[in-house]
């Protein structure tokens, strides 16, 4: 006779053990949090680089330069990455202009022979990579529907995404040959919340988080000192051409302060953490909240990304007009 029971009782093989270790994750919730607090307030000690090789993508404007001055200050060799390499190089000069040690690559992280050569041009004058900060991505935003946005989907996924799998797959490995090493990905608080118009974006910024997350465990599993680091900073008011693209409530943050709090949190290994240090813990508390009242915040934090002309002919077609309208 068949059975006609269509329950399922979620059994633990070990079910004492289990209750003891929930019991345990229980007791320690308030020592943890208390602590993790009094790091928030005081800072964790930071780490000594000098010396160190430090390879950042992006390197020629913005966040990428801003971060490639800082690590030079603190005695570390630079490798300065861009796709545009007039500016990698103006980056490299104005830290050897101040007395620092660096090197330009006009490299594409899309491809992976020329981020291989890269390493490669790198061990042979420098020695073995450090620390890599995976900076390089493309900020721009689309209408879901709109019809010419293939390639710009594309390219985003490309560099934002599938780019720091292959600069980490070319350098990781010798990292944990050694035992030692930090990779960094600039994410982004959009990936902690959707934002209309920017979906292949956020798409990239959400994966790099999964993507972080699982190679932070799989370090945990190999007992490897190797560290990742994800942080996920505000709008930061780093080139015009981006930032007159966006519409927002709460003003872009200056270049300067971001990377501040950027490279306090890498010195200190900080496997994530938002930029301000606050904005993470308050997105995910919202996330608790109903939805209408997510949507009623939004529209109090409002951030727009301006419609390109191809997008506003599709919403155009699309756009439902509201009662108020009607």
């Amino acid at each position: 006779m068949a059975n006609t029971n269509n329950s399922y009782a979620l059994l633990p093989a070990d079910p004492i053990k289990l209750l003891f270790q929930i019991a345990l994750c229980i007791l320690l919730i308030i020592p943890t949090v208390l602590l993790a607090m009094v790091k928030q307030i005081i800072g964790s000690q930071k780490k000594i680089i000098r010396g160190q090789i430090v390879v950042i993508t992006g390197a020629g404007q913005g966040l990428g330069r801003e971060l490639s001055m800082r690590f030079y200050r603190l005695g570390a060799k630079v490798a300065c990455v861009d796709v545009n390499g007039d500016s990698a190089i103006q980056t490299a000069q104005a830290i050897k202009d101040a007395g620092g040690v660096a090197r330009a690559y006009a490299v594409d992280v899309t491809k992976r022979d020329q981020i291989k050569s890269m390493h490669e041009a790198i061990k042979k004058e420098w020695g073995q990579v450090d620390i890599v900060v995976n900076n390089a991505a493309i900020v721009k935003g689309h209408l879901y529907v709109t019809p010419n946005s293939d390639k710009i989907i594309e390219d985003i996924v490309d560099v934002n995404l599938l780019g720091q799998y292959w600069v980490n797959r070319e350098i990781l490995p010798s990292m944990l040959e050694r035992n030692s090493g930090q990779i960094v990905a600039i994410s982004s608080m959009s990936s902690m919340s959707g934002l209309a118009s920017a979906s292949s974006y956020a798409a990239t910024k959400w994966a790099t988080n999964g993507m972080m997350e699982c190679l932070h465990n799989e370090l945990k599993s190999l007992n490897s000192n190797v560290v990742s680091t994800t942080v996920c900073p505000y709008f930061i008011d780093t080139t015009p051409d981006i930032s007159t693209s966006w519409e927002l409530r709460l003003p872009a943050m200056p270049t300067s302060y971001a990377a501040e709090i950027i490279m306090n949190g890498i010195l200190e290994n900080r496997r994530i953490f938002s930029v301000p240090n606050h904005l993470m813990c308050l997105v995910a508390f919202g996330r608790l909240l109903p939805d209408n009242w997510q949507e009623y915040a939004s529209k109090i934090f409002s951030v727009k990304i301006l419609p390109t002309l191809d997008d506003k002919e599709v919403e155009k077609n699309y756009r439902i007009k509201s009662s108020a309208e009607v």
